[in-house]
């Protein structure tokens, strides 16, 4: 499986950035990411990174909310992965588990018609 990562531009060159991610559980890890999607980040941006392409800017809040997400799935994949299962959840996944449970907006406005089928 493949996941966005976010990571910290360091250096610009050639439409290419050299950033770096610390994930918890994991060493550092650093490369050369492809900013062709966001041609405006520069360093000391932090920009989500999937498979060497730079998809988005992220600001330090949702930067930090997908860090702790994948950290919590990390610590679910561990070895002691059963230990402590939802409160690694509940501490990764806070911004999910407070909110309320969302319908897609298709089947929000089929409710709100009435309709018992989307």
């Amino acid at each position: 499986m493949c996941v966005g990562i976010p990571m910290t531009i360091h250096t610009v060159s050639d439409g290419y950035g050299l950033c770096t991610a610390t994930l918890p559980g994991a060493a550092r890890r650093e490369e050369q990411v492809d900013l062709a999607l966001v041609p405006d980040a520069g360093p000391g941006d932090q920009v989500l990174v999937f498979m060497g392409l730079a998809r988005t800017r992220l600001d330090a809040a949702e930067a930090a909310r997908i860090t702790a997400a994948l950290g919590a799935l990390a610590a679910l994949s561990g070895p002691d992965g059963a230990v402590g299962v939802s409160d690694v959840v509940a501490r990764g996944f806070a911004d999910l588990c407070a909110a309320p449970p969302r319908l897609p907006p298709h089947l929000e406005a089929a409710l709100a018609a009435g309709l018992e089928e989307g």
